[in-house]
């Protein structure tokens, strides 16, 4: 095929493509791209977003490479365009791609969609927002009056009828926070693909491409809040109902719902506040990244010049890293000081020796995995498959 006759095709993209909004990864910045057919989704650059993009069937490849020209200061060659469009050909991205599949139909939930309706105004991120507010001083009253409630809950948690009881409030509270998800994600233009209040699981689909991080932290907080309502209703039922039964199974599942609440909104992995933290950042795999960073500034150190973050990007990971360096220490720390007690008894000094080598190697490994290649991208399959070293090659 000679240039001019490849430069003279109109390729198309598929109309019900999903794009994200400019995210970083380290020192880059990708676009997620969703096939909505068939569920994967691919990371480009922005050169390849600007490509693709462009491939509206209405303008030529000649056309587009001129608009690349004038914005990146190069031109792409024929082998670069044959291998662009043979990769986006192949993973059926373009009208008439091969064996294109119909359209699947999007999953729905019935029961979700007339309760978003119904509770619409109150699954808002206004209102989210005040929700939680609410609930930070709920954990306030709940950190002022600890030593009574621990003193009336004590003795819950030695009767096996306090315990179960205890356990099955402990479930739905749970139960809550899922469905709390899936609520505020339908009123906010996601899909529940699925949700099963039993085993304490809902998938949201399309929920990196909103377009708004502010929608997307909103749904990772909402399982939270509910977590706090829960907490309100069970501390109203600890002042309303009489007796000592109600007294010390009410005080221990304010205690029970304050530690779910609260667990919730810690930005570490795979917790709601990490993915809270992630989004409100821009960020994808933000843990990862973070100590990538911090292990890329320790080897600058003797040798300078190595790898060079945009200051954004080193304060966003630098902070970030040395929070997970500090939330890591401190459960290290505990975990050493209540093994050892256990263990002190049976094995004497060595009882504190044992698990702190356990919890050394474990921190170890978690440190060295910034260092594995290709461990950025493997959460989104078909990554940019080096379309961009093709790039470099053209």
């Amino acid at each position: 095929m000679t240039s001019p006759a490849l430069l003279g095709k109109r390729p198309r993209l598929r109309d019900d493509l999903l794009f994200s909004r400019p995210l970083n990864r380290g020192t880059a910045t990708v676009h997620l791209v969703k096939d909505r057919r068939s569920g994967r989704a691919f990371e480009l650059s922005d050169k390849e977003r600007f490509l693709v993009r462009r491939l509206d069937g209405v303008r030529s490849l000649a056309e587009v490479g001129d608009e690349y020209a004038a914005a990146y200061g190069r031109r792409l060659g024929d082998d670069h365009w044959v291998r662009l469009l043979w990769l986006l050909h192949q993973r059926g991205l373009l009208v008439g791609g091969p064996g294109e599949p119909e359209a699947a139909p999007v999953a729905r939930h019935d029961r979700l969609d007339r309760w978003a309706r119904l509770l619409g105004r109150l699954l808002s991120p206004a209102s989210v927002a005040g929700w939680g507010l609410l609930v930070a001083a709920l954990m306030v009253a709940v950190a002022w009056h600890a030593g009574p409630l621990w003193q009336a809950a004590r003795p819950a948690f030695t009767d096996p009828l306090s315990l179960l009881l205890l356990g099955l409030l402990a479930w739905a509270g749970a139960a809550v926070h899922e469905f709390a998800h899936a609520l505020t994600a339908v009123r906010l233009g996601a899909t529940v693909k699925r949700i099963n209040l039993v085993t304490l699981t809902c998938q949201i689909e399309d929920y990196a491409f909103l377009p708004r991080r502010r929608d997307q932290a909103v749904i990772a907080a909402a399982g939270g809040v509910a977590n706090g309502m829960v907490l309100l209703l069970a501390g109203a039922l600890l002042a309303a109902l009489p007796g000592a039964f109600a007294d010390r199974l009410f005080s221990a599942y304010v205690l029970v719902a304050a530690v779910q609440t609260i667990v919730n909104f810690v930005p570490l992995p795979p917790l709601d506040g990490y993915k809270m933290a992630s989004h409100l950042l821009d960020t994808l795999d933000l843990a990862p990244e973070s100590r990538r960073y911090l292990y890329t500034a320790l080897g600058r150190l003797p040798r300078r010049g190595r790898v060079r973050y945009p200051r954004r990007a080193a304060v966003r990971l630098g902070l970030y890293g040395l929070w997970w360096l500090f939330a890591a220490a401190s459960v290290a720390a505990c975990v050493i000081s209540f093994a050892g007690a256990l263990l002190e008894s049976t094995l004497g000094v060595f009882g504190h020796v044992l698990p702190a080598a356990v919890v050394a190697l474990t921190l170890a490994g978690w440190l060295a995995r910034p260092r594995r290649a290709g461990s950025a991208g493997r959460s989104h399959p078909s990554h940019q498959q080096n379309i961009e070293a093709h790039k470099r090659k053209a």
